[in-house]
């Protein structure tokens, strides 16, 4: 598979990174609330062995014959850096892991993260996918489940406010 080329090259350069997946991995593999994913979306502190892991999914998609974004970090432009660093270190508490072999890891974005995020998108016209309810929904479930009890509409709201896309802009109240 795609993703055990990438660890073998990651094995080669003797690293390994741990990565937080977003989205449809999470749905697929962990949840299994979904058939399948188009990509594999993630975010990562380790800038220093960014370039060996792009190396290592260039080169699976090549072999593998897949385009280059079957795993990208794109969604950690949406994410302000402090964000980023708060989600990772939840993700690691939470210890919900995807994938776990030498060279690679990877951890499950916190489900409240993944329900904002997903409505976030859902609520954008021409952005959103068919799926993009269901998978909000099993978001919603699983974090009720690990909390044990019901989530508040308040609790997302400020789950959004803390981790709420950087580009986003305030609206002036006038």
């Amino acid at each position: 598979s795609a993703i055990q080329l990438t660890v073998k090259h990651l094995k080669s350069k003797k690293k390994q990174i741990t990565v937080v997946a977003v989205g449809g991995a999470i749905n697929t593999i962990l949840l299994r609330s979904r058939a399948s994913t188009a990509d594999v979306d993630f975010f990562s502190l380790d800038t220093a062995n960014n370039p060996v892991l792009r190396d290592g999914i260039k080169s699976a998609a090549k072999t593998m014959q897949l385009g280059e974004g079957w795993m990208n970090n794109h969604t950690a432009l949406f994410i302000a850096p402090n964000t980023k660093t708060n989600l990772h270190n939840e993700a690691i508490s939470d210890g919900a892991v995807i994938f776990d072999e030498p060279g690679l890891q990877v951890l499950a974005a916190p489900r409240m993260y993944c329900l904002v995020a997903k409505l976030e998108k859902a609520g954008k016209r021409g952005n959103a996918k068919s799926y993009d309810m269901s998978d909000a929904s099993q978001y919603l479930i699983q974090e009720s489940k690990r909390r044990g009890a019901k989530i508040k509409v308040a609790d997302i709201r400020r789950k959004r406010s803390r981790t709420g896309p950087k580009s986003r802009k305030r609206r002036s109240r006038s």
